[in-house]
């Protein structure tokens, strides 16, 4: 069934009812006969006192009666190719099909439909096209068809539990009172089809559930696309898959990334933030400087208070340090063991000095005891490195070890110095630095 054609459909709709007077039936507003054509009461085996006057659904079982009360409360301006079964006098099924269009009296108000209806088929070829609705309307897929208007011209019984009505409560209505956002989806779908493109299949989600859409056009005896065909799967269980695998992935991604005890990035991705900055200072020319953090006196530490406490102490720190280093860019990691180490873009030697300070001073500030140190309480010790000039012809990863071995020799010296403190170094000082033991 097809609703509000316009154009030249419809006015081959009016042609088609105005050359056909043997078939031809008129309803007021209120849907009462109010002239039907002799052809149509010998088909309905009905006699015209009993006809005229009487309400369309007369003469339908009670559940078509019902999609023809919905269907007419649509007020659709014309519609083509309405199958509707009625009762014959002797009580079998008469299976009709109609085109109308609808009728205004002078003030231009709505009076009613004008139309023709003929029969479509034989008995047997009936019963057939019953069997196709009936599996229509049980298949296992949700199914409906959709008017140009938005409004449901059919839906079978999958489709209607989607929504928790009957699939009779459907026609009639706009999809996007049920489902919001439909409405464009719809005139986006109907502009391709026009256009013979074909709509991509769309996940929608609705009521805690996810389904794939198939839409496919409908077309009239021209070609015109009148409506819309929709199938409707559900996807809830491959989708509630696809998110567990998406955890998953995103899961080992971090752990791939992230130490499992502090939850500072790891090595691996301290080593990666390092190669990308170096290129960006080179190409920039800004400075850049790493940090070298060490835990003083850890394995004491370890051995004094036990090795739970030490991973609690582990944490403490780096949540200390991830604190104290809050400019965008700023990258603090584990290397491993009680070591740490932190990268900073666009930091030259002293400004790397004066972040080593304040860090020094938050762990200071934490007063956490430690028995077995000299202070008496937890404290670290930085080495603070520099890039310095880079020579001609070094590569990445070149660079990136040079920073490093500065940083790991500062690092070595503010232990040679007492600890609890910080020692700077630029990669230009490697050369003519001493070598340091380990």
């Amino acid at each position: 069934m097809f609703k509000d054609m316009q154009g030249e459909a419809l006015n081959r709709l009016h042609a088609t009812i105005h050359s056909h007077p043997q078939w031809q039936w008129e309803i007021d507003e209120r849907h009462r006969f109010t002239k039907v054509a002799e052809g149509l009461l010998d088909l309905m085996g009905r006699e015209r006192e009993a006809v005229l006057g009487a309400p369309v659904n007369t003469f339908m079982t009670p559940t078509e009666a019902v999609r023809a009360r919905r269907f007419f409360a649509s007020r659709p301006k014309a519609f083509s190719c309405a199958i509707s079964r009625h009762l014959h006098a002797d009580g079998s099924l008469v299976a009709l099909e109609s085109d109308a269009v609808a009728i205004e009296d002078e003030n231009g108000e709505f009076s009613g439909y004008r139309g023709v209806a003929h029969g479509v088929m034989d008995l047997t070829h009936a019963e057939n096209v019953y069997r196709m609705m009936a599996v229509y309307d049980t298949a296992p897929s949700a199914l409906c068809l959709i008017g140009r208007d938005g409004r449901y011209l059919a839906a079978n019984a999958a489709y209607a539990a989607i929504h928790g009505v009957p699939s009779h409560a459907l026609v009639g209505r706009k999809v996007a009172e049920l489902m919001p956002g439909a409405g464009q989806s719809i005139r986006r779908g109907l502009k391709l089809l026009e256009a013979g493109q074909d709509v991509p299949a769309q996940e929608i989600e609705h009521h805690g559930k996810y389904y794939q859409m198939l839409a496919n056009p409908v077309h009239n005896l021209m070609g015109q696309v009148i409506g819309i065909t929709a199938a409707l799967t559900d996807i809830t269980d491959r989708k509630q898959a696809e998110q567990k695998l998406a955890d998953i992935n995103r899961q080992l991604e971090y752990y791939a990334n992230n130490d499992h005890l502090t939850g500072l990035p790891n090595r691996r991705r301290v080593d990666e933030v390092l190669a990308d900055e170096v290129r960006r200072a080179m190409r920039n020319q800004h400075p850049l400087s790493v940090l070298m953090i060490d835990v003083d006196y850890f394995k004491k530490y370890n051995d004094h208070y036990g090795h739970l406490r030490g991973d609690d102490c582990l944490r403490i720190v780096a949540a200390e340090l991830h604190k104290s280093l809050h400019r965008y860019g700023d990258v603090v990691g584990r290397y491993g063991g009680e070591e740490f180490i932190a990268v900073l873009p666009g930091t030259d030697a002293i400004g790397a000095l004066k972040v080593s300070g304040a860090i020094l001073h938050a762990i200071g500030a934490l007063e956490m005891p430690h028995a077995q140190s000299r202070y008496g309480k937890l404290t670290l010790s930085i080495g603070a490195a520099n890039l310095g000039h880079v020579p001609h012809g070094h590569g990445v990863e070149e660079i990136c070890d040079t920073l490093l071995q500065a940083a790991d020799r500062a690092l070595y010296a503010a232990k040679l110095s007492g600890r609890n403190t910080v020692h700077g170094m630029s990669t230009g000082e490697l050369d003519t630095s001493p070598d340091f033991a380990d």
